[in-house]
């Protein structure tokens, strides 16, 4: 099998008796820790509705390459070492794929779009800016719920001239695209900073600490991507200089 072949696995794990909720939380610790690693596409535990001593493992990885790093790794080294004790048997099948739907969302029952259509007029969405203080500044319509969209996200903004967003924020699994509608203005990523005038695209990826500011005649935009539920995190302050 080539090496950067995309590889499911699953692993059903008999815990010794009354040991399954102890293996299963071992189990949980390795899903965060394996988020270090980029090729770690799926990592979910799962405990059988009948036997609370059987623990399943769900898991999908961009290479076999990763996946052995991802054994070799100190941390998740000392996770096994845990866990070991606590299993009496122990079942692993891996897979290649082939194809078929895959689980898109963190709700199972948002992968399908919902049928129809939306349509809505920008400034009839709440603006959220407002409900935080932070209008002098700018102006924030989140449109999902008004738009009842199941997948997408998108976002309204107009940042008011020479004004900066107090903060940055970055995403866990959402890539965005950022169109510029009117005005112009810069956006700090991560340590580099890009200039922004109408008519911009910009592509984000989701590790990358994003912030913006207007130029003198204000700056409207546009933020797009797939809607995760609490994906991501804000940093106040995060662009200071």
């Amino acid at each position: 099998m080539p090496d950067r072949e995309k590889i499911s696995r699953y692993a059903k794990a008999t815990a010794k008796p009354d040991k399954g909720g102890e293996l299963a939380g071992i189990l949980l610790e390795a899903a965060e820790a394996n988020r270090a690693f980029e090729g770690c596409l799926q990592y979910e535990v799962h405990q059988s509705v009948f036997d609370a001593d059987t623990v399943w493992v769900t898991e999908a990885w961009a290479d076999q390459e990763t996946m052995k790093a991802s054994l070799e790794d100190e941390d998740n080294r000392e996770l096994i070492s845990r866990a070991r004790p606590l299993i009496e048997d122990m079942e692993v099948i891996e897979l290649v794929p082939l194809g078929g739907i895959e689980a898109r969302l963190a709700n199972p029952r948002a992968a399908t779009p919902k049928p129809g259509y939306g349509l809505v007029q920008v400034d009839e969405v709440k603006d959220s800016a407002k409900e935080h203080g932070l209008e002098s500044i700018q102006e924030a319509r989140f449109a999902i719920g008004d738009l009842d969209a199941s997948q997408v996200g998108v976002t309204h903004f107009r940042i008011h001239p020479d004004q900066r967003q107090p903060f940055g924020h970055h995403h866990d699994k959402a890539e965005e695209v950022y169109f510029v509608v009117s005005g112009s203005g810069r956006a700090k990523l991560d340590d580099e900073i890009v200039e922004l005038k109408e008519g911009s695209l910009l592509r984000v990826g989701p590790e990358v600490t994003r912030c913006f500011e207007a130029g003198p005649q204000g700056m409207e935009y546009l933020a797009m991507g797939q809607h995760f539920s609490g994906d991501g995190g804000v940093e106040p302050g995060w662009w200071s200089d």
